[in-house]
């Protein structure tokens, strides 16, 4: 891997780091405060809305992926008059989506007392929705330049900025909070402060790209125009996919279970996304170096850089995978309470599920840098049907884990392996079977991982919760690390960490 790619990759992977390290420690805080303050059912309709405005959210289509890949190349070649066309023609498309959410969400009002089931709370659910619809629209009419900087991998350079308002917005939501004890008050300053980053950060990278014209009087080329429309009408498809997978879990237990259930189901979703989101801010940093990458290198080069990718994201998956299994509730209890745990085959489908979603992020990384949107375009439509149709029937009889469960066979069917076919296909010219033959090995591991822990756990009993969560943690990472070992020890990819950790440690 090149040397400046590689060293912004590590720049962007650490300054992500840092950041939701940040998001992590003052979210749970502020979380834990919420919960006890304002009750299960508030903390439901914060996951209801959440999910509702992701739906409203689809408008923009995947407008952002297709014009920062169209951005890879006239960033590398510092073809200045192209980058100035692209992002006036995003700013333009940008305003248009933040009216049509507008739109949508006056639209969507007279049905959202029928998503709400089992609410008893006195605040007016229209009014917090619509400070979620506004928070919404105001990031798309201010957030658009950021775009800019992350494509030309230089995301790091926004570090300080991230966690300054980080600690702004949640120290002044968890003050109004105690003071107030009102959902409202809570809610305007999360917008209002959200508000103030944007426009601090659009001022900085405007500061940083002078040359930038975001008012561009010269229209967007026809070929550059049709190029984005084709890949648009591509990822389109993969949105309306993932919403369907990942975003509608809480309208549909609010819907078909209760209000309740949903906040104590956001809890876990909330530790999963934080999980996953550490993962992603390593692997995903990659994304514009892969951009960058793959306009000029042969498949051999670019499927090199994907295996390294692939197997730092299942070594964090797969240890993180067993520890959500074995340690999820203990955690939840530690945390709230023992009255906010769902049962153990809850956990084993949200296990599955984190582990079936994370080990598609360099699978995505590399889709997404290389504009392969359009091959498998129907592919999330089907697993939208699967997943609906199944949510609805499993869950009216199984209640959350038929929810779960349905997301599971979604995954399994569809995206899991068709994915994988159209970067191994299209990208690196070769067959997929040496993806699956992998992935294969990785769940051999996670199998005898989790086969040697239950045995190892049944020998000791330790009464100390928070000791016996603290124990289990080390060894469920040590049991891990010594099959990750074994198992890769005589890879490229181990060698290449091995020889990199080597090189650091003669220079100091």
């Amino acid at each position: 891997m090149n040397t400046n790619r590689l060293q912004k990759t590590i720049f962007n992977s650490i300054s992500n780091v840092l950041v939701l390290f940040s998001t992590t420690i003052l979210s749970f805080i502020l979380r834990t405060f919420f919960i006890k303050i304002l009750g299960e059912q508030c903390l439901g309709l914060d996951g209801l809305f959440t999910n509702i405005l992701s739906l409203l959210s689809l408008s923009e289509l995947g407008i952002s992926t297709a014009i920062s890949y169209s951005l890879y190349k006239p960033l590398a070649t510092e073809n200045k008059d192209k980058i100035n066309k692209i992002m006036s023609f995003y700013k333009k498309i940008y305003q248009s989506i933040a009216f049509l959410i507008l739109i949508f969400s006056l639209v969507l009002l007279p049905f959202l007392h029928l998503m709400v089931k089992d609410y008893n709370v006195s605040y007016n659910i229209y009014l917090i929705y619509g400070l979620y619809v506004l928070d919404t629209i105001l990031s798309y009419l201010t957030s658009y330049k950021v775009i800019l900087i992350e494509a030309d991998q230089k995301n790091y350079k926004l570090t300080s900025i991230k966690i300054l308002f980080n600690f702004l917005t949640y120290g002044l939501q968890l003050t109004f909070l105690l003071c107030t004890k009102n959902l409202i008050w809570y809610l305007i300053i999360r917008v209002g402060v959200r508000q103030v980053e944007r426009i601090v950060t659009n001022i900085y990278i405007g500061k940083k790209y002078p040359a930038v014209q975001f008012q561009y009087p010269k229209k967007i080329d026809k070929e550059d125009g049709d190029e984005i429309k084709k890949n648009v009408k591509g990822i389109i498809f993969h949105k309306i996919g993932n919403y369907a997978v990942n975003g509608t879990d809480n309208i549909l237990i609010s819907s078909i279970v209760n209000i309740a259930t949903t906040g104590i189901y956001s809890n876990y979703l909330s530790i999963v996304s934080i999980i996953r989101n550490f993962i992603g801010s390593i692997v995903v940093s990659a994304t514009a170096s892969f951009g960058n990458l793959n306009v000029n290198n042969p498949p051999e080069v670019k499927l090199n850089v994907f295996n390294i990718m692939d197997f730092v994201c299942f070594f964090l998956t797969g240890l993180f995978a067993i520890g959500i299994y074995f340690l999820i509730n203990s955690f939840i209890t530690l945390w709230i309470g023992s009255n906010y745990t769902v049962n153990i085959y809850c956990v084993i489908l949200i296990t599955m599920n984190f582990y079936l979603n994370a080990m598609l992020l360099p699978i995505d990384t590399v889709k997404d840098a290389s504009g392969k949107y359009y091959q498998d375009r129907y592919v999330p439509i089907i697993q939208t049907i699967i997943n609906i149709t199944l949510s609805f029937l499993l869950g009216y009889f199984m209640g959350l884990p038929g929810i779960l469960l349905a997301t599971t066979i979604s995954y399994l069917s569809t995206v899991s392996w068709s994915k994988a076919y159209i970067v191994y296909k299209y990208i690196f010219d070769k067959n997929v079977i040496l993806y699956l033959k992998k992935q294969c090995k990785n769940l051999l591991i996670l199998f005898l991982s989790i086969l040697v822990a239950n045995f190892v756990f049944s020998l000791f009993h330790v009464k100390n919760l928070l000791f016996d969560f603290i124990l289990k943690g080390c060894t469920l990472t040590f049991i891990f690390c010594i099959f990750f070992i074994v198992f890769y020890i005589r890879s490229n990819e181990f060698h290449f960490f091995k020889n990199l950790i080597l090189q650091k440690l003669k220079k100091t």
